[in-house]
């Protein structure tokens, strides 16, 4: 019988360890809104001056490094592991290699997307779990091939799993952006568990 994983049950875990781990997750988001709003305040007071352009650049280079290191929260919850606020500031070493499996993920992807859509969908969702892989340590070209086995044989089940987790963060927006304080971590948990699920099974099988 082909392993599956329940959409349910990742989202149910999501609220509660959302919930559970409230103080440092909101503590994270709320400081990403806060990069967000001042970028905005520096592109409208400093617009085509060389000090609004490091500003912006600064608080762009900090809203990545911000949202690996939600990624790697969401990850060590749902490893069952302690988290702070601290964790929110990952090592250079560690956001250069998630970047660059990022990227090379989304290369080859929309070489699939230019070649057909399907063949595109099909290499997203293969390297659906790279992120994840690469924050425990796989490596770039390690995490591209860990994501690739794990997501094997459930690859129907991430894409409703992955539509249902944009709708839900989409009817958050609606809610006049506030709703994303708590559907950004609810489903960023929810996908972090589903990876542990995943990886969990590969390593039995």
């Amino acid at each position: 019988m082909p392993f599956t994983f329940s959409i349910r049950e990742a989202l149910k875990f999501g609220w509660a360890q959302t919930k559970a781990h409230s103080k440092v997750v909101f503590q994270v988001v709320l400081s990403l809104f806060a990069l967000q709003v001042a970028q905005a305040i520096v592109q409208a007071t400093l617009p085509n001056t060389l000090i609004g352009w490091l500003a912006v650049a600064a608080l762009v280079i900090a809203q990545i490094v911000m949202g690996i290191g939600l990624t790697l929260i969401s990850l060590k919850i749902a490893k069952g592991q302690q988290v702070s606020y601290n964790d929110a500031f990952p090592p250079a070493k560690l956001c250069w290699q998630y970047l660059a499996a990022s990227v090379l993920a989304g290369f080859i992807t929309v070489l699939g997307l230019i070649l057909l859509i399907i063949p595109g969908i099909y290499l997203a969702l293969r390297f659906s779990m790279v992120r994840y892989a690469v924050l425990e340590g796989a490596g770039i070209t390690g995490s591209i091939k860990k994501s690739g086995k794990i997501t094997d044989g459930v690859k129907w089940q991430l894409l409703g799993f992955i539509i249902v987790i944009s709708l839900i963060n989409i009817v958050g927006a609606m809610v006049f952006m506030v709703g994303l304080l708590v559907t950004i971590p609810v489903t960023m948990i929810a996908y972090a568990h589903v990876y542990e699920k995943l990886d969990a099974h590969h390593h039995k099988a």
